[in-house]
Order: structure tokens, then sequence, then C-alpha cells
């Protein structure tokens, strides 16, 4: 089971993960996790690795890329959620899903989490959705939210994320096995 879930922020792919993993024993990776496994992996110190990639000698999403596509080739069993699953989108093997929501609903999942004005998580919600149209157009020349990328689409603003993660475990095994 690999399974790249790919979201817009706010829209819940890291609780969804999560609910997944509890239910079916699978490993999580996302940015964060990634970064520290290439670091551990590496030796470099995170402050070192910090000057790199801010002077430009690291190209930090090509390093994420490679670390997604080594980690499905690897792994047995993984869910890679968030903006890491977009560098999964051209693999035939992996379960590709992305998770949508309305802007209101995104927007107050992410102040409430971040503890932040309402506007002020708007403001990275689109800015957001901005950058991760930009990652994807540069390195595949898709556009993220064409659903024909994906094997589901779910707009999670209807649904509790425990239904979302049942319907991709059922879906996954409907459509993927």
């Amino acid at each position: 089971m690999k399974i790249a879930l790919a979201g817009q922020l706010g829209a819940g792919c890291t609780e969804v993960a999560e609910i997944i993993a509890r239910k079916v024993g699978i490993k999580i990776y996302n940015s964060e996790t990634l970064v520290r496994k290439f670091l551990a992996e590496s030796a470099i110190k995170f402050g070192n690795f910090e000057r790199h990639v801010s002077s430009g000698e690291v190209r930090l999403d090509r390093i994420f890329e490679g670390l997604a596509l080594d980690i499905v080739s690897l792994e047995d069993k993984v869910v890679v959620e968030g903006r890491s699953a977009f560098f999964l989108l051209k693999r035939a093997d992996v379960f590709k899903v992305l998770l949508v929501a309305d802007d209101k609903f995104r927007a107050s999942r992410i102040a409430e989490r971040r503890k932040i004005p309402l506007e002020e998580a708007e403001e990275e919600i689109r800015h957001s959705d901005e950058e991760r149209g930009n990652l994807v157009k540069r390195f595949y020349g898709l556009n993220w939210l064409d659903p024909r990328n994906y094997h589901i689409v779910i707009n999670t603003s209807f649904k509790k994320m425990e239904d979302a993660a049942e319907t991709i475990l059922a879906s996954y095994k409907l459509l993927f096995k």
C-alpha cells in the first residue's frame, strides 16, 4: 500500500494520514520527516543545511523529490502526505489522492491550528495554493488541482476526517489492488 495524499493547505492531509496510519499500521512521510531523514543520513548539521539552502547551493525541492521517490521504492506500506506527495504524481505504483476544501473551511482550520487571525490564515492558504501550483507546474508541467492527476479527489468541507480516511482506504481496495 503506497499512497500519495496531496491536498490544499487546511484540507486535512496530516490528520487523514494519521488516521490511515493508525488503522493500517503504515508509515507517514511529509516534508518535515523528509528533511529530518535527509539530515540524519547525510550527517549535516541543520545550521549548515539552512545556509546551503538559502544560498541556493541546495535545491530543496529536488532533494524532496528524490527522497519521496526513494521512500516509495523502498517501503511496502507508506503514506507520503502534504506537499511532498506532489512528487509522486507520475508514479504508476502509487495511489494518488487529492484533498480539497472550501476556502473558509481551510482558513478556519489554519487559524485555529496556528493560533493566528483568520485574515492571516486566508493569506497563507492563498500563498500555499500558488506555491503548490508553481511547484507541480515547474516539475511536471501539470495543474495540481486537475482531478485527472489523481485516483480520487475528496472535498473534506463536507466530511469528518475519519470518513475521508475510510473513503481513501475503501477506494484503494476497489480501484488499486
